[in-house]
């Protein structure tokens, strides 16, 4: 049995302990049948020579799975049939053949000898003898006897076989569902971290060409725009820790503070209209859409001013600076994928220059998402403004709702 680091013993995987004890099972059913058979046998010399025969057959059935080797193969069944015509031959019963039924049905149920055609050659091969050999009055009781014993061998072998077949499957899934977690979860990780450091990023770009472009205007000016660069590096690098430990994790209000923070650094007029549902069963992913959003607007859109409407059913984030063409909404599909599958719905709609983005519980009606009582509203200076829109035009944005 395995042994840990520690010392300790450490059990065997589930699929090697299914094929030891189908193994063991194996070898104790012809171990017991023979040992059954010994007093039964009319003589000494019979009695000895089916039990060197079980014994022979019980080491091929440790090769049950792929075969034994082929001389031990051949050993177990030339072996197994002389002890069967011997024992015809001394008058013991039809239960001498099982032997040699074990044997033949151990070849005729293993790989690549599956064949039907090998199983009924056995079963004639066990009916010659009695029906040669012994006398007129247990002529059809032995061979009657061989028949049952022949097609029980090969019903136990083949049933065997394919329970273990069964559990391969189920082993197979289990791995492969055991990858998908792993899959998920690095997923999961790089999408956060994408989330973490893409529009932070980014943002931070931004106030550094926007102190870039103040140096000569306006020097103090400018090292705030460094600073808030630096704050949001510092908050990047304590998130991205976080995120690295499993001990980050989302929420709507975070999110939200977040995402104003971030959009107010870029110079966008923001609205928060309603109050955030408390202990919603979506929180995280309504958290996260407000990421995905705010990192559309920022990184893509030429957005002036955006609003977020909170309800007690859902989430909606409206930016007007979406362009004529928007991007294929990958970031957001993924989403979409993730809120179906807790039991909620992620829509969007793109009207002119304004793109909405809106998620809400499933049984929750379109309109409860859009109750408007104003809580925050977060400006910034029109000169500030006016240089972001500057920036954001100066680079690589692209009009759209999606990355």
């Amino acid at each position: 049995m395995p042994t840990a680091t520690d010392g300790t013993t450490r059990a065997a995987p589930p699929l090697e302990r299914m094929r030891r004890y189908t193994t063991w099972s194996l070898v104790w059913v012809a171990l017991v049948f023979v040992l059954v058979l010994l007093p039964q046998m009319p003589t000494l010399p019979i009695g000895l020579a089916v039990a060197a025969a079980g014994a022979v057959v019980a080491v091929q059935s440790l090769f049950w799975e792929r075969g034994g080797p082929r001389l031990l193969v051949v050993a177990a069944l030339v072996s197994s049939y002389a002890v069967w015509c011997l024992a015809v031959v001394g008058g013991a019963s039809g239960f001498a053949v099982v032997p040699f039924a074990l044997s033949a049905a151990l070849v005729a149920t293993t790989p690549p000898h599956i064949d039907v055609r090998l199983t009924a050659l056995a079963i004639v091969l066990a009916i010659l003898p009695p029906l040669v050999v012994a006398s007129e009055s247990e002529r059809w009781g032995t061979t009657v006897a061989a028949i049952i014993l022949m097609i029980s061998a090969w019903g136990t072998y083949r049933l065997s076989r394919y329970q273990f077949g069964l559990y391969l499957e189920v082993d197979s899934l289990r791995q492969s569902e055991a990858e998908l977690a792993v899959l998920r979860e690095r997923y999961r990780f790089s999408s956060d971290l994408h989330d973490i450091q893409g529009h932070t990023l980014y943002v931070s770009r931004l106030q550094l060409q926007l102190a870039g472009k103040m140096l000569d205007r306006d020097i103090d000016a400018a090292r705030a725009h460094v600073a808030e660069a630096e704050q949001l590096i510092a908050q990047t690098i304590a998130e991205t820790r976080r995120l690295a430990y499993g001990e980050r994790t989302v929420t709507l209000a975070g999110e939200l503070a977040n995402s104003t923070a971030l959009i107010e650094a870029a110079g966008i007029e923001l609205r928060v209209d309603g109050v955030a549902p408390a202990g919603h069963p979506l929180d995280a992913l309504f958290g996260h859409l407000v990421r995905e959003a705010t990192t559309n607007l920022l990184r893509h859109a030429e957005a002036r001013r955006v609003v977020v409407e909170l309800s007690a059913g859902g989430v909606a984030v409206v930016n007007d600076g979406a362009g004529a063409n928007v991007r294929p909404l990958r970031g957001l599909a993924r989403l979409a994928e993730r809120f179906r599958d807790a039991g909620g719905v992620l829509t969007t709609r793109h009207d002119g220059g304004e793109f909405r983005t809106e998620a809400r519980a499933q049984d929750a009606r379109p309109e409860e998402a859009r109750v408007t009582s104003p809580r925050t509203v977060a400006g910034v200076s029109a000169t500030v403004a006016g240089d972001s829109a500057t920036v954001a035009n100066s680079g690589e944005s692209v009009p759209g709702g999606d990355r």
